[in-house]
């Protein structure tokens, strides 16, 4: 279901339960830094883990509209969000605990894999960038039919 598609009534049926979700992540903040504070790091040398936290963005990010992985070379996972969006979905990664960078308007990276991640740590940090960049464009899509 493309976000953009909805009508009123629907988006804030989708806003309510993606909020719900947000609301589930506060409760238990994960604390991973997945932006770049030592460039000696650099990128994650885990391939796997690179290609995990990938396979569950784009699971839940399917067919949103919200928001798909796109290419960064200097990231080991990067999405292009709504115009827009990428600050707003910073912030409420931030809120939960996973720190992210926004490039512009509508770019998010995730530019290191902490070597110390656990596979069940990749997945709710995916899981955390999914649901804000949603959440993001939910309110966004939100403000424009109130303006309408």
């Amino acid at each position: 279901m493309q976000y953009t598609d909805l009508t009123r009534k629907e988006l804030q049926r989708e806003y309510d339960r993606v909020a719900r979700k947000y609301t589930n992540l506060l409760r238990e903040p994960l604390a991973l830094d997945m932006t770049v504070q030592d460039p000696l790091l650099g990128q994650s040398s885990s391939q796997r883990a690179v290609r995990h936290f990938g396979t569950v963005l784009g699971k839940e990010l399917s067919d949103t509209g919200a928001a798909h992985p796109t290419v960064a070379g200097d990231a080991v996972a990067a999405l292009s969000t709504m115009p827009g969006c990428a600050h707003r979905t910073v912030e409420l990664c931030r809120q939960a605990g996973v720190c992210f960078d926004a490039v512009d308007h509508s770019t998010v990276l995730a530019r290191i894999i902490p070597v110390d991640a656990q596979s069940d740590q990749l997945t709710r940090a995916a899981g955390v960038f999914a649901i804000s960049a949603r959440m993001a464009a939910l309110e966004s899509l939100r403000g424009t039919l109130m303006r309408a």
